[in-house]
């Protein structure tokens, strides 16, 4: 979900279509957005259930209209996201950063301190049309691989734009194990 103040705008309430549905025949698995205060509202209609609830980042520099703050900034205070979500939700450049020249960098502690915290991570971001590290021989699997086995971590789940190659990196990593 977007930023609530968009549905606010159209007079549509978010909320109150989610709490209309009927728990036993449309479960909510999960809820995400990037809107702290539309998760902080939400998390208490849905407390007793099973719904995980994904703090969505955006660019680092982008403001959040909620805190006023950037996403940049609040990805410095995993235990605030913790009272409200229980995982996180991040573009792959904040886990594998790239410099200017598209070389892969060094993994951030991004993984290992929110699983410290208590937080799911999920990447985004990751198509298989756009360029990306050369470190990864521009091949999509070896990228995507590198976020399930990161060496010293392991995203919890990763956003694919093609679910071939999903398939593919599963098989391959299972393959490894």
């Amino acid at each position: 979900m977007q930023h609530d103040s968009f549905f606010k705008q159209q007079n549509l309430s978010v909320e109150n279509f989610l709490q209309s549905l009927p728990a036993k025949s449309v479960p909510v698995n999960y809820i995400s957005s990037p809107d702290v205060d539309f998760l902080r509202r939400v998390k208490s209609s849905f407390s007793s259930g099973p719904t995980g609830f994904i703090f969505r980042f955006l660019e680092q520099s982008k403001l959040e209209p909620t805190t006023n703050q950037t996403y940049g900034e609040l990805l410095k205070n995993l235990m605030l996201i913790k009272t409200f979500a229980s995982g996180i939700l991040v573009p792959k450049g904040y886990i594998w950063p790239v410099d200017s020249d598209l070389y892969l960098q060094p993994h951030t502690p991004l993984v290992s301190n929110a699983h410290r915290e208590g937080l799911q991570v999920f990447v985004s971001d990751v198509v298989n049309d756009v360029p990306f590290s050369y470190d990864s021989s521009y091949d999509p699997l070896d990228e995507r691989l590198s976020f399930i086995d990161g060496g010293d971590f392991s995203v919890d789940g990763v956003l694919f734009d093609f679910p071939t190659t999903a398939s593919t990196v599963i098989s391959k990593f299972v393959s490894f194990v």
